[in-house]
Parts: structure tokens; C-alpha cells; sequence
């Protein structure tokens, strides 16, 4: 899942896991399968225009792995002059110093206004760990991988007049000042490594130091995108099985490890209830266990564990008197009361602290089942079912679950979906794609202006149009590009024609279809492809 930082999903974003990319549906959902990843480190990326980059690296586990990245809107600091020494700051006392040099990405000198877009992580704030990019996994400048211990982290966007990406002038640096948490100012060292983020690696990369003035961190640097003031430490890799007090495993579920001073790294347990990660060697830490509504549920001390070493804890127990598992079931209907056979149900915490609490299954012959842990003694959810074969949808169930188990009954449905998607690729079975669907008919990237940008997800694969062709009616041939079922069909080169028979405004429909033959390594394909879709933009 992908949030903004006020919790709203971000749709259209594109995600990137090793050779695998899909986009986002208009929940900011994601899902990818058989992502092929290193053993003990998967790299996941989120890009949108308007955005800061956003990425997870995580240890991956053989299941569904659940990844959460909370996207930072890309809004403007200030901005200043070239060829002028400028300060720019933020409430907290945060600031950079700019000798005024500039230059493009081609290495060239700018001149002109520059556009600074700042944002300061604090290491207490809630959402540390889905909105930093990466993990604290480091590399310090002897080649040793670290963990690390931070002590507030600074994101700077440079941007020219023309929204062009720009750079602090070769041979020149800028003087980031880093407020000091409150809480921190006491066992804050008087010199610490500064450390730069890698997008090509995941990986902090060590880069210099900076002192300790006042109740603030202060350092030069070459260049920006994200900087870390961060203690390093040797690392071991720790992991964890977590059950209820009938030993079903426990999916969903926040584990984090504390060190003494409340810094913290967590991981989130896959569909086995297994979770695993790289935390510090050689320490006490101390592990508290979330539930869904962001509750500590059990505190627990472990370690020290010994340097470069691979641990397991023995299974822990949600014991029912901490927090008790409910057992979520119930069957989907069509129309003529038959069982749903191509569906699926979702399933989220109709009020919750964690912006990312929420569950999604296939059903399986009209059946579900969702194993979920409770905030309260009762607890209200929000339900809904879609059937893809017959376009329909149950809508918004809202209910109270109660422990052990609730049978939600036979569910009907029956609501005809206000927007689809329909594939065909030869004479392969129809895939579907229902509400929500996300449409842009003004989409922007760095570089272009799209016609049309249309994307959605089932829990199958995902869809993407996009369209380098104006927004309006008609006929093309070219300039578009489709992303469904694992696979990129580009029209340039392809006999492929995009129609487009309406054009509505924002809130109003937008029907196209896709038709013809495209060529790939297994030969020539039929393709055809309809939609039916509001305009969210």
C-alpha cells in the first residue's frame, strides 16, 4: 500500500521490484507476484510526479510479504536566487545554507530562481519507517555494512524555473543544520556520520560527519536527496512466528525493536506470520508487538545477539487476554445466487491510528476468510466484495465483528460496477478490472504531458494505459503504451489502434477500447480491450 502523508492513497504510482513493475489503483494498492529478489534483501520503489521518491528494502520471507510506503508531497520550501548566498528554513530551526551555485543535470552552471523543497524526518515520528527511504541498512566508508541508529533525517529537492531537477555546482557545498529531537539531545554524540541515500542501491552510503552545535547537527555536503545523521552499529538478521493461543499464524502484524534511547526499525509479519529483518548486534533491545489500531499488544527484551548472526526467537503467542483473533468469513453471491467464482473481498478497520491497516483475499468459490486481530472487544470493520466476471460489487458493508467468529453469510453481488476494464488476449479467458479505477485525463511527468493515464488493480495484476495523444476523441495508432498481466505492449511498432469514443470531464466517463495484434517473444497475439471509466482528474 501507498499513502500520502495525510493518509490518502496515492494512485498511479509506479512500482518497481527488481525487473517487476505495476502501478497503484486508486486505494494506492500494489500486488506482485514471484518478485524475484535477493535472498536477504528486496528493494521496492515508488515514483509519482509531485512526489519525493519513496522505498521499502526489507529482509523477504516465502509468503505475502505486505510492504507500506507513505509518499512525501514534493511542496515547496522557498526559493531562492543563484549567485547569492540564501538560507532556507523550516519551524524547527532545520535549515540549509546555499553559496548560491547551481547547475542542471547535464552539469552545466544554472542561473536563475531555484525552487527548494525541504522535509525533515524525526526520528519519534510515527510513521519513521514507511516514510524513509530504505531501511537503516548502511555501508560506512571501511565497505562494512552497518545498521544504523538516526538522529533525524533531511530531504532537499532542487528545482530550476522550468521544473528541471538541479544540483548544488560541482566543487562547491551547502551547510545542512538538522534539528535534534528533544528526547535526543542528551545522548546525541558530539560528531556523527552523515550518511546519503543510494536510489540505485537501497542503501545508505556513509558521506562525510557533522558536529554537534547547540540542539542541532551541523555539516556540508556536495549534493542532495536524502541525507542521515546516524550512529552506525554491526548488524545480525532476527527472526520471528507469531501466533494466536490456537496457533493460527497471525498475518498483518508490526513488530518493532527498540535500542535504550526509542530509536526503532520494524517489519510487518507475511500470510505465514513470519517476519524477518536486520537489527543491531551486541544490544539489549526491546520488542513491542501492534495491533491494527496501532495498540501495544505485548513488550518483550531481547538479545544481545552476537555480530553477524542469524536468530530465531521461540514462536510468540497473542495470548486471547491481549488481544483477541477474529476470524472474519462469509460467502460472495451473483445475482442469480451463485457462487462468485472470479472475486474477490477486502477488508478495513472502519476507525484506526495506522493509516495502513487494512486486509484483501481472492475468494475461492464464493468463499472467504480473513483472520484478523481486534482493537476492542467488538470491533467495527468495513466490507466489500467484487465479482469480476459479472462487473458487480456488494459496496460498503459496514459491520462489528465479535470474537471468535464472524459469519458474515452469503453476501450478494449485485451492484453493477460504475467503472471497468475488460482484457483479451487471443482466446484466453476475460480479465476483469472494477472499481477503483483511476483515470487522469491531464497526467504530467517530468518530461511530458500525457493524454491519458488510466490505471487499476485487481488481486491478480495490474492495468495501465498511457497515452502521449491530446485528451480528446478520437482515433490512434501510435504513442500509447499498455502494462497488463505481467506484460508492456507498446502501439509504436505493433498494429494496435486506440479509440477513444468519449471524453467527459472530470466525474464523468471516458470510453475507450484497444484493438489489434501485437508481436512478442512467443509470437503474434489478439488483443482487445474496452473501458468504461470515470474521470477522477
Amino acid at each position: 500500500m501507498v499513502l500520502s502523508t495525510n493518509g490518502s492513497p496515492v494512485s498511479g504510482a509506479t512500482i518497481t521490484i527488481g525487473n517487476s513493475t505495476v502501478q497503484t489503483n486508486a486505494q494506492g494498492i500494489f500486488v506482485i507476484k514471484n518478485a524475484d529478489v535477493k535472498e536477504k534483501f528486496a528493494y521496492v520503489k515508488a515514483t509519482k510526479a509531485g512526489f519525493v521518491n519513496g522505498s521499502r528494502t526489507m529482509v523477504p520471507t516465502t509468503g505475502n510479504n505486505k510492504i507500506n510506503i507513505m509518499m512525501i508531497p514534493a511542496t515547496n520550501t522557498s526559493t531562492v536566487a543563484s549567485g547569492a548566498i540564501s538560507t532556507v528554513s523550516l519551524p524547527n530551526g532545520t535549515k540549509v545554507k546555499f553559496d548560491g551555485s547551481f547547475k542542471d543535470a547535464n552539469g552545466n552552471a544554472y542561473n536563475g530562481n531555484v525552487n527548494v523543497a525541504m522535509f525533515h524526518l524525526k526520528p519519534s515520528d510515527q510513521y519513521l519507517n514507511e516514510l524513509m527511504p530504505g531501511s537503516f541498512l548502511a555501508n560506512n566508508t571501511d565497505g562494512n555494512s552497518r545498521i544504523m541508529e538516526t538522529y533525524g533525517m533531511l530531504h532537499v529537492q532542487l528545482t530550476g524555473a522550468s521544473g528541471q531537477n538541479l544540483q548544488i555546482a560541482t566543487g562547491h557545498t551547502a551547510e545542512m543544520t538538522v534539528a535534534i529531537d528533544a528526547t535526543q539531545t542528551s545522548p546525541a554524540p558530539a560528531t556523527i556520520p552523515l550518511w546519503s541515500f543510494n536510489e540505485t542501491t537501497g542503501i545508505w552510503q556513509e558521506e562525510g560527519s557533522a558536529t554537534k552545535v547547540g540542539n542541532a547537527y551541523v555539516g556540508n555536503v556536495s549534493h542532495f536527496s536524502w541525507w542521515n545523521c546516524d550512529a552506525q552499529f554491526p548488524q545480525c538478521l532476527l527472526n520471528v512466528h507469531i501466533q494466536n493461543s490456537t496457533a493460527q499464524p497471525l498475518s498483518n502484524v508490526t513488530v518493532k525493536l527498540f535500542r535504550q534511547n526509542q530509536n526503532s526499525t520494524s517489519a510487518i509479519t507475511d500470510g505465514n506470520g513470519n517476519a524477518s529483518g536486520i537489527i543491531p548486534a551486541g544490544e539489549n533491545l526491546t520488542m513491542k508487538i501492534y495491533d491494527a489500531c496501532n495498540n501495544v499488544i505485548m513488550t518483550n527484551n531481547i538479545g544481545p545477539f552476537a555480530n553477524n548472526s542469524n536468530n530465531t526467537l521461540p514462536v510468540i503467542t497473542i495470548s486471547q487476554s491481549l488481544s483477541n483473533t477474529i476470524i472474519i468469513t462469509g460467502t460472495l453471491k451473483d445475482c442469480s445466487g451463485n457462487n462468485v467464482t472470479n472475486g474477490v473481498a477486502n477488508l478495513s478497520y472502519a476507525s484506526s491510528t495506522n493509516y495502513f491497516s487494512n486486509y484483501s483475499t481472492q475468494v475461492t468459490n464464493g468463499s472467504f476468510s480473513f483472520n484478523v486481530l481486534s482493537c476492542a472487544s467488538s470491533q467495527q470493520l468495513t466490507f466489500s466484495g467484487a465479482d469480476f466476471t459479472n462487473l458487480q460489487t456488494t459496496g460498503d458493508i459496514n459491520f462489528t465483528a465479535t470474537y471468535p467468529t464472524t459469519n458474515l453469510g452469503n453476501l450478494t453481488v449485485c451492484t453493477s460496477a460504475t467503472e471497468f476494464i475488460t482484457i483479451q488476449t487471443d482466446a484466453q479467458p476475460i480479465k476483469y478490472f472494477i472499481s477503483p479505477i483511476y483515470a487522469d485525463g491531464n497526467a504530467q511527468t517530468p518530461t511530458s504531458v500525457l493524454g491519458l493515464f488510466i490505471s487499476s488493480q485487481n488481486s491478480n495484476a495490474g492495468f495501465l494505459l498511457s497515452s502521449l495523444n491530446g485528451s480528446a476523441v478520437g482515433t490512434y495508432t501510435s504513442n500509447f503504451s499498455l502494462e497488463s498481466l505481467g506484460e508492456f505492449i507498446n502501439a509504436n511498432g505493433n498494429n494496435l489502434t486506440l479509440q477513444i469514443s468519449n471524453y467527459g470531464a472530470v466525474g464523468q466517463y471516458i470510453d475507450f477500447t484497444i484493438n489489434g495484434t501485437y508481436t512478442n517473444t512467443t509470437g503474434s497475439h489478439t488483443l482487445s480491450v474496452t473501458g468504461h471509466v470515470i474521470r477522477d482528474n
